[in-house]
């Protein structure tokens, strides 16, 4: 009896994802309902994944969005970390470009992606003027389409500023205080023009935060 419940169980739970036939009737109200507790736990862990995203955006936007990923499997994850990065991955193929959404979603990529290169990070150094540098394996940069400070006081309630041209720029890097600052106009400019050669003073000082790298030989 309980290696039947078992198989019983266990194909149920292949029904819920997709995966073969229902043992049961699909159209019974125990089913439909099982299948509208599954979704929406489903829809809420999405929305826990991205909660800074999700909090610019519209509420049909938002319903749309999360919908759409949860048709495509979305929300099973294990770890709320993984279902963030598949859904991050989801949304910066899906927002507009520019919008303030796209930018806290690349800037949520951004942290993470330092965040995890902090673990293992060590400060490299010059090794001579002329060597290739590229940008580094854990680093990025997010420009902000308005005001960062209006644009992230807007996940407090105030309204979203209007979406400009690029202003600001951001860097995240493992090697850099709470993993961000503020980028200068000349290292956005460099960060553009990577890969380049070693040619200054400017190169070391991101080296030993770990926003460029220098390229293998």
């Amino acid at each position: 009896m309980s290696g039947t419940l078992a198989l019983f169980q266990s194909g149920l739970g292949r029904t819920l994802a997709g995966a073969e036939t229902c043992p049961i009737d699909p159209d019974s109200p125990g089913f439909r309902f099982t299948l509208s507790v599954r979704r929406s736990w489903c829809e809420g862990r999405a929305i826990m994944a991205a909660r800074t995203v999700m909090t610019v955006l519209s509420d049909e936007e938002r319903a749309r969005l999360v919908s759409e990923y949860v048709d495509a499997g979305g929300g099973l994850a294990w770890f709320l970390a993984a279902e963030s990065e598949r859904l991050l991955a989801f949304l910066a193929r899906r927002l507009p470009e520019p919008s303030h959404a796209l930018t806290l979603c690349r800037m949520a990529q951004a942290m993470a992606l330092a965040k995890a290169g902090a673990e293992s990070f060590v400060p490299m150094r010059r090794t001579g003027r002329g060597r290739m540098v590229d940008r580094g394996p854990h680093a990025s940069l997010v420009w902000f389409h308005a005001d960062p400070a209006q644009v992230l006081a807007a996940l407090r309630g105030a309204p979203l500023p209007p979406v400009g041209r690029p202003q600001e720029a951001v860097l995240f890097a493992p090697g850099l205080p709470g993993l961000f600052r503020v980028a200068t106009r000349a290292e956005a400019a460099l960060w553009e023009r990577l890969p380049e050669a070693d040619e200054g003073e400017q190169i070391a000082k991101l080296l030993a935060e770990g926003v460029v790298a220098c390229m293998a030989a």
